[in-house]
């Protein structure tokens, strides 16, 4: 029998059981760790203190979905008592990003950016929530001004749970802006062991420009840097917000594919490289660009860095052909 990843109740929505016993299991699991019990700030007692007044009450029970990825934004909420979890991806195999707890926040960065939800969130048990629609949550920003200065600092806890690594010296290639060797050394082992204890896959892509050191022979290393720091700005416009983008060094550059598998891959990466080649690069003389590419899949390839890097890299020349398009890597 075919076990279905989400069940549709009327009008509700529900994680198919196998899906939510999962999550409830890592929530059960990591409960004993230090956690925090909520956002204890101006912004928390101002939105508790608003809500208690035109907040509408909202109820969830074990499985049910409050709301999905790339759902409209239109309501924020806040948790008076039971646990959420926060998931990105296919729901069949979610990749888990954190969990919610009483006191905590959810929805405020589609509400602020006026873009499509960015995660799905779930009932892992009964839960209570207040609700707050998009006016109304402005009317209390322009009436608490120091709201705001509160809010931000809740996201920028937001961006650093979800991405550990994006601050610090050293994260960022200085010419292109990826992200540098140093930080793949630190988010790959992170994303192993995250795919570990969750159970999800991902892709490593090992990408190589096609003859750019001609380029640089022919144009000079300053048309070359212009090359790179474009190629980077191309490929990262049309990322999802869970990729990452390294560089490696020289003209290679690594992709890391969250949740993303050998059969999905290929798919994406084709369409990254047909983007890539499309457009010439504004140098003078213009420049078409392309690249070639090797992936390798957690666990499937490898379980450990090294095992990927070399993987993704062995498939890399042993396709790369001269015609500088991608061809997709055969499965064995």
């Amino acid at each position: 029998m075919t076990l279905l990843w989400m069940i549709h109740v009327t009008n509700k929505r529900f994680l198919s059981p196998n899906v939510l016993a999962k999550l409830q299991t890592i929530y059960n699991e990591l409960e004993q760790k230090p956690t925090s019990t909520g956002v204890s700030s101006m912004f928390a007692v101002s939105l508790k203190s608003f809500l208690e007044k035109f907040g509408e009450s909202v109820e969830l029970i074990p499985g049910e979905i409050l709301f999905m990825q790339d759902d409209v934004g239109e309501n924020l909420y806040w948790v008076e008592a039971g646990i959420l979890a926060v998931v990105q991806g296919k729901l069949r195999s979610p990749h888990l990003l954190t969990f919610r707890r009483p006191g905590h926040v959810v929805g405020e960065i589609a509400l602020l950016e006026n873009v499509p939800r960015t995660a799905t969130v779930v009932a892992l048990t009964n839960a209570r929530l207040k609700c707050l629609n998009k006016e109304r949550f402005h009317e209390m920003l322009a009436n608490v001004p120091e709201v705001g200065i509160e809010l931000m600092r809740l996201l920028t806890e937001r961006v650093r749970e979800v991405k550990p690594i994006d601050y610090g010296p050293g994260m960022y290639d200085h010419l292109t802006g990826a992200y540098s060797r140093q930080a793949l050394d630190i988010r790959l082992q992170d994303e192993i062991e995250r795919a570990r204890r969750y159970d999800y896959k991902f892709s490593l892509v090992f990408i190589d420009l096609d003859r750019f050191k001609q380029i640089n022979d022919t144009y000079g290393h300053a048309c070359g840097d212009d090359v790179l720091v474009s190629f980077v700005r191309r490929l990262v416009a049309d990322l999802r917000t869970t990729d990452h983008l390294f560089r490696y060094g020289g003209d290679e550059f690594i992709l890391m594919l969250p949740g993303i598998d050998m059969t999905r891959g290929p798919v994406l990466v084709q369409r990254l490289a047909d983007l890539v080649s499309m457009t010439p690069i504004s140098t003078n003389p213009l420049l078409f660009i392309s690249f070639s590419a090797g992936m390798a899949c957690y666990p499937d390839d490898g379980e450990t860095p090294e095992a990927l890097l070399a993987t993704a890299d062995r498939r890399l020349y042993q396709r790369k052909g001269t015609t500088g398009k991608l061809r997709a890597p055969t499965v064995s």
